[in-house]
């Protein structure tokens, strides 16, 4: 990882139970060094940071500690609220979707953390659901096969469909040419939901973005709108659905909690 790039990626979502259902569709996505995210839009025609554009990364869409320095001084911050220490000269890669004139929708970005020498240190992935509610899980142990790994509780309300008290089960592979992304949900030991990401480096220009404009149209809409698309088609298939209000036992260090989260938690 050596400068700021762009994914053209596949996503897949396969549902094994209680009733199998899969969908995949084509995106891109922004690979950020965090040290140059505030002079990008000074050499992009198409992109800002904090301002509208054909496509923009807000840091409002992002992880808020209070913290200065942007995206990457929160991360920073919470790093070390869990315990994590992270090097003044670390760098820190964002892998996210971006506003779309103005509008955004992230349901996840990775943040990808090594050493000033190429050591790595941390995977974060940052997880927002529809309620635009926040958790962030960090993934320390990287194995022999060059993916980060971890399986852990989801404690968070990320689909009506799910059981917010199972497990995810993260292998995230480092942004090189090639890019491929593993999240798969377990009750207990069953595989119940696999999700994917296939991504291949672009590089980021100008020119390439604005053929994004055309090629991608309306990114965020088409986001939003296939989950709330394929949410209605379980529905309509009679799948069990879990509201907001229920299991609040399960939904734990959540970042911008919605209002109703707040009036129930203890």
């Amino acid at each position: 990882m050596v400068t700021s790039s762009l994914y053209e990626c596949r996503v897949m979502h396969c549902r094994l139970k209680p009733k199998r259902h899969a969908f995949n569709y084509r995106v891109f996505m922004f690979c950020i060094d965090l040290d140059h995210l505030p002079k990008l839009d000074k050499k992009l025609f198409g992109f800002s940071h904090n301002h509208f554009n054909f496509f923009s990364i807000n840091d409002c869409d992002h992880i808020d500690m209070g913290a200065v320095g942007g995206i990457r001084g929160n991360l920073i911050s919470w790093l070390i609220s869990q315990g994590i220490a992270c090097p003044d000269d670390a760098k820190i890669y964002l892998v996210t979707f971006p506003r779309v004139f103005g509008y955004g929708f992230n349901p996840i970005s990775f943040y990808y953390i090594d050493s000033n020498i190429g050591q790595p240190i941390a995977a974060v992935a940052e997880v927002v659901n529809t309620f635009r509610e926040m958790k962030l899980y960090v993934i320390q142990n990287y194995g022999s096969d060059g993916y980060w790994h971890r399986r852990i509780v989801k404690n968070f309300y990320v689909s009506p469909f799910t059981d917010p008290g199972i497990e995810f089960d993260f292998k995230l592979g480092k942004p090189e040419e090639l890019w491929h992304v593993n999240i798969d949900d377990y009750e207990l030991d069953e595989r119940v939901l696999l999700s994917s990401v296939r991504g291949e480096r672009r590089q980021l220009t100008s020119k390439r973005l604005m053929w994004y404009t055309l090629k991608y149209p309306l990114l965020s809409l088409k986001i939003i709108g296939l989950i709330h698309w394929h949410a209605l088609l379980l529905w309509i298939g009679k799948v069990p659905f879990f509201r907001k209000n229920e299991r609040y036992e399960a939904q734990l260090d959540v970042m911008r909690p919605h209002s109703d989260l707040n009036q129930n938690l203890p």
